[in-house]
């Protein structure tokens, strides 16, 4: 897939892990997971779905017979080993449980279980991840910086949207809710450090949808200092200008994008 489409990707199957963390439910009470939303994700990846005695399972090869296996109920056990093994464990015959070695491995999964619940659930997204080719050239930012100014000349809320959530996921920015705003400003910025117990973020983005207003403002900022906080309620009263706006915020996250790139082949 072109760069632009595996990108897309990776931003569902984070949006897909975002729902199905948060609506999760885990002891104590009963597991529960949104099956429909499951499936989804894990048609993103190479996981292949089999039926063994009445067991829903997913498998994928690890080495030789051992497999990785998720038990496709509400608990999402995964394990490291047989699909036989997993079919004894979870859905015994009673001749397997003539066997004393059986029977202890029916009583006790943990030799082979690795994950459960929300765990399993991040094992699948980074096998999803592990498929898409995420690496960039200046080409494939160029064409990803032309369809945000082609969004931008149009005034397409669409195309813009598209673009700034391509960029965002492209270089790990955060959503950041503030209870203090009355405008409807989507804000996002990049995890920088933490400074002891406040959190620190860098290049603060704003975008509002109603006006096709968006703006970027350069350098550190944290939603627990409250001349940070001020400036941005001032931005959303006009009062503050942004040091970026509109186009100029597109291609200063190219920017962004190629030393990201350049730094990574450094180490490399």
């Amino acid at each position: 897939m072109p760069f632009k489409e595996n990108l897309k990707a990776k931003i569902k199957a984070d949006e897909l892990l975002r729902k199905l963390v948060s609506t999760m439910k885990e002891p104590p009470g009963k597991w529960w997971v949104d099956k429909a939303l499951f499936q989804e994700l894990i048609e993103m990846t190479d996981f292949q779905q089999k039926k063994f005695r009445e067991l829903h399972l997913y498998v994928c090869p690890l080495k030789g017979e051992i497999m990785e296996v998720l038990v496709f109920d509400n608990e999402l056990a995964m394990y490291h080993t047989t699909v036989a093994d997993v079919g004894l464990r979870k859905s015994p015959v009673w001749q397997e449980m003539i066997s004393i070695r059986n029977i202890k491995k029916i009583m006790n999964h943990h030799d082979v279980l690795v994950s459960k619940g929300k765990e399993s659930l991040k094992r699948i997204h980074a096998n999803a991840l592990a498929l898409l080719n995420l690496t960039y050239t200046r080409d494939d930012l160029m064409l990803l910086l032309e369809d945000a100014r082609s969004g931008l000349e149009r005034e397409s809320i669409e195309q813009v949207q598209e673009s700034l959530d391509l960029f965002v996921a492209l270089l790990d920015f955060q959503p950041l809710l503030l209870d203090v705003l009355e405008r409807d400003l989507q804000l996002f910025a990049r995890p920088k450090n933490r400074n002891g117990a406040v959190s620190v973020f860098e290049h603060l983005i704003l975008f509002d949808q109603k006006i096709l207003s968006l703006g970027l403002k350069r350098g550190n900022f944290s939603p627990e200092n409250d001349l940070d906080l001020a400036w941005v309620m001032e931005y959303a009263r006009d009062e503050k200008t942004a040091d970026l706006k509109g186009i100029d915020v597109f291609e200063f996250l190219s920017e962004l994008a190629l030393r990201k790139v350049s730094s990574e082949e450094k180490r490399d």
